[in-house]
């Protein structure tokens, strides 16, 4: 995926997008939504680095490309969904998947 490399070396570290492909999916994994929590507590991370982090390559991504990253992202964010439920106390502002408890 030449896009992602060529993103990885502009906008982000080479690898970046793999490491959060690899920390989304163990999250989601059953008995694992619980350590979502973040490794620091830089403004960054809030709890969702990895989510954020594959949110902010699909943004950037070419439109071409998207779609290609996307297809391994929406397996995981399905069981994700599936696993939690709306929390009717979050903002609307916040992305999606900090919208669910």
């Amino acid at each position: 995926m030449a896009a992602v490399i060529a993103l990885e070396h502009t906008r982000m570290r080479p690898g970046a997008v793999a490491e959060a492909l690899l920390a989304w999916t163990q999250a989601v994994l059953p008995g694992g939504v619980d350590r979502i929590a973040p490794r620091c507590m830089c403004p960054e991370c809030r709890g969702d680095a990895p989510r954020r982090r594959l949110e902010q390559a699909l943004v950037a991504l070419p439109g071409w490309a998207r779609p290609y990253l996307y297809a391994l992202v929406l397996p995981i964010d399905r069981r994700f969904l599936a696993r939690t439920a709306a929390d009717p106390h979050a903002s609307p502002e916040w992305p999606w998947w900090q919208r669910r408890r």
